[in-house]
């Protein structure tokens, strides 16, 4: 694993304000695993990179690819919308609808 990518788990952790222990126990990986991900000392697994950006809610490019996560803030939320509509494009009418009526309820304060 890069050192690049060591050094953001750890980084993204304690911005999380996360334990290490809490993050192994949220990954469901041992702590002494946890170490020796974020000290760049193991390989991490695709599935692994996945699951870390789930938990510390970040495209999993902010993990892997040091250009990216040295982007402006404003680069960054554009490549996520853009994520977004590719994602919503490929949803059926049904759950566009479904999609719009969450975003109304959600502006209405109702949910």
């Amino acid at each position: 694993m890069s050192d690049f990518t060591a050094r953001k788990l750890r980084e993204l952790r304690d911005a999380a304000n996360i334990s290490q222990s809490e993050a192994a126990k949220r990954m469901h990986i041992s702590e002494r695993k946890l170490r020796t991900l974020e000290s760049g000392e193991r390989e991490v697994t695709s599935d692994e990179i996945i699951e870390f950006a789930k938990l510390y809610k970040v495209d999993v490019r902010e993990l892997l690819l040091e250009s990216y996560a040295e982007e402006s803030e404003e680069q960054i939320l554009c490549n996520r919308y853009i994520s977004l509509c590719r994602l919503y494009d490929q949803l059926s009418t049904k759950d566009k609808e479904d999609v719009f009526w969450v975003i109304k309820q959600r502006i209405a304060g109702l949910i």
